[in-house]
């Protein structure tokens, strides 16, 4: 009896023990989910159940492409964790009110209690139809990026849960028909789709009386099906609700009274419901409800990231509130870096360093300020170079990239560039795009993909082949030409602005002195100890708190069949090649034509300046020949 004791009080011993270290075992690393059994988990909730709470780093939870028809959820004690799909990662569940027992709070489809969460590349549907409240996406954790996210359902599709929660949700579509995003608390909507489905509301915010702001939405697009006809922009679902609507785009059906009272007249004096130069046939304001309001310059001045994100983050969204003010998001852009004083940094290391005079040529012709799209209500402009002698074919075209750090900068840096290259037979256009003052990693990209779409439905204006365009750029703009190379037509970079039955495929790439990975040894990105590299700022967050995003963005990621021919010239600055030489060897894999010039002791910003300049053109124009006028 005593032995038998003795290892009842063992086993009970060792048990206790697992059990009191089992946190020890969970997963504190990345992981992969697959339905095909190729990943660690096939289903996402088991791979959200294996992971260690309260995590010290954040990890990622990749999620492969396929229908997961389950109901998940993150629980309040997991913070730290991205979960990002592919294209066409989609969570789907039915569960609705009604349902048995169930209550609208029981119907998500996932559930975000935790904090510092990260959902990217994800499609969230509720298919239970329109049976009444139906909730998507039920999110209360605080500090919360959304990115790229497709949120699907009818009344209720996203419960912003959480009177302290703050929510940031950029570059998604939401749609839905009653009052489809609702709850207390705050959010940030910037570049977002908003469809209504059905005649309703879109919001219905319960924004607690001592909270500042409550939804704003920033360079939104309000769109609807074609019979829908009456919605309103919002009703308060509790007595303070706070809506604001900044540089939207508001379709036709947009009461022209454009809020509601939820049929009490108090709610009135409490509501702070707000527009601010919003644009299309719903954003007339001349019949809004009195108790609405229209705001100054000034007053619009308090909707910054910095002011609706105000409090103390953990490190894993320090880049959007804690350090906005670090990051400098102004909103205004900024110009400082030109090729004057370019050419007096250069000129210190490189006294041989001279300008290359600014001068038109008879041989081209020059028209500016042409808008290709918009910010908001900013036009994005751009010029075209073009020979003036009349051509009866349609000539290759070249996209001209303008460098400056993905933050400043200006679209006439390249000017004398165009005109040498219009002179030699090719049409060139230079873009501006959105800088890191303005809008984060990857709005840069949508415009510029933006401007090339335009560039294919304005190609019979400007007596361009559709077929033979190239991207070219200099320093973030030889980035960002690469990116556009390697990601064309892929539905994660292509944005919602302009033209997009129009492809944004290019024919050949020329990489200026433009890094190729963020995150290879020899990249000088993100690792400076302050956080302050230009790169760090186009981001917002710093490389340590999300390698992963940081790795999407560069070039050297998507490289693959179909790439197209590449031109590499290079400085004698080392670390502005970072990744050039792995690059290439996939292009060889694939057999993919490319060159490499490197100028031998040369400052960084060289193809401005002479004796540079010269030889630049020469290789530019003999690949783009190869490339582009020869098939």
């Amino acid at each position: 009896m005593k032995t038998k004791q003795k290892y009842f009080f063992i086993i009970a011993f060792l048990l206790t023990s697992f059990l009191s270290n089992s946190q020890a075992l969970k997963i504190q690393h990345d992981l992969v989910v697959a339905k095909d059994g190729s990943g660690d988990f096939r289903y996402i909730q088991d791979a959200i159940d294996a992971v260690r709470v309260y995590l010290p780093n954040q990890i990622t939870i990749r999620i492969k492409k396929g229908i997961y028809k389950e109901k998940v959820t993150i629980p309040s004690t997991l913070s730290n964790i991205a979960i990002i799909g592919e294209d066409s990662t989609v969570i789907s569940y039915d569960d609705y009110s009604g349902k048995g027992k169930m209550e609208t709070f029981d119907s998500y489809t996932l559930r975000v209690l935790g904090n510092d969460i990260t959902l990217e590349n994800l499609i969230i549907e509720n298919t239970a139809g329109r049976v009444g409240q139906a909730v998507a996406l039920h999110i209360e954790g605080d500090r919360c990026v959304i990115r790229k996210c497709r949120f699907l359902g009818n009344q209720d599709t996203i419960f912003a849960a959480g009177d302290n929660a703050r929510q940031h949700f950029v570059d998604c579509y939401i749609e839905g028909t009653v009052d489809f995003i609702f709850g207390p608390a705050t959010m940030l909507f910037e570049n977002c789709i908003i469809h209504s489905k059905a005649n309703g509301y879109v919001t219905a915010a319960s924004t607690p009386k001592w909270v500042n702001h409550g939804y704003v939405f920033k360079n939104c697009k309000l769109t609807a099906s074609a019979d829908v006809n009456k919605v309103y922009l919002g009703r308060p679902w509790r007595s303070y609700a706070k809506t604001v609507f900044i540089n939207c785009e508001l379709g036709k059906h947009i009461l022209p009274e454009g809020w509601d009272t939820w049929g009490k007249a108090e709610n009135e004096k409490t509501t702070f419901y707000a527009e601010y130069k919003n644009t299309g046939d719903g954003a007339r304001t001349s019949s809004r409800v009195k108790w609405s309001h229209q705001l100054s310059e000034s007053e619009v001045n308090e909707y910054t990231l910095e002011n609706v994100f105000s409090g103390k983050p953990n490190s894993a969204f320090n880049a959007f509130w804690n350090q906005v003010s670090h990051l400098g998001i102004t909103g205004k852009v900024d110009t400082s870096y030109n090729n004057y004083t370019a050419y007096l940094n250069s000129k210190k290391s490189h006294p041989v360093t001279t300008i290359v005079p600014e001068k038109t040529l008879a041989t081209v012709s020059e028209k500016y300020a042409i808008t290709y799209g918009k910010i908001g209500n900013r036009a994005l402009l751009l010029d075209v170079f073009s020979p003036t002698k009349t051509s009866q074919k349609p000539l290759p075209a070249v996209m001209i990239i303008h460098g400056g750090g993905w933050r400043t900068g200006n679209r006439t840096q390249h000017y004398q560039l165009a005109r040498r290259m219009a002179e030699l037979g090719f049409v060139c256009f230079t873009p501006e795009y959105s800088l890191s003052t303005e809008a984060l990693y990857p709005a840069a990209v949508y415009d510029l993909k933006s401007a090339l779409r335009w560039m294919r439905a304005n190609a019979k204006t400007y007596n361009i082949d559709p077929d033979k365009i190239a991207t070219l750029g200099f320093s973030a703009g030889g980035e960002l030409s690469a990116f556009m190379g390697v990601t064309a037509e892929n539905p994660s970079f292509e944005g919602s602005n302009g033209n997009l039955k129009y492809s944004s495929k290019v024919q050949a790439v020329v990489d200026i002195d433009g890094t190729l990975s963020f995150v290879h040894p020899e990249s000088g990105e993100g690792n400076d100890s302050k956080g302050t590299s230009a790169a760090t700022y186009w981001f917002g967050i710093p490389k340590k708190d999300n390698p992963q995003l940081w790795d999407e963005a560069s070039p050297l990621y998507h490289v693959g069949a179909k790439t197209p021919p590449i031109l590499f010239l290079n400085s004698s600055v080392d670390r502005m090649h970072a990744g050039r030489d792995d690059f290439r060897k996939i292009l060889d894999q694939h057999n993919i034509y490319s060159e490499v010039h490197t100028f031998a002791d040369a400052p960084h910003s060289f193809c401005l300046f002479n004796p540079w300049f010269e030889p630049t053109v020469k290789y530019v124009s003999e690949f783009l020949k190869k490339t582009l006028v020869v098939k």
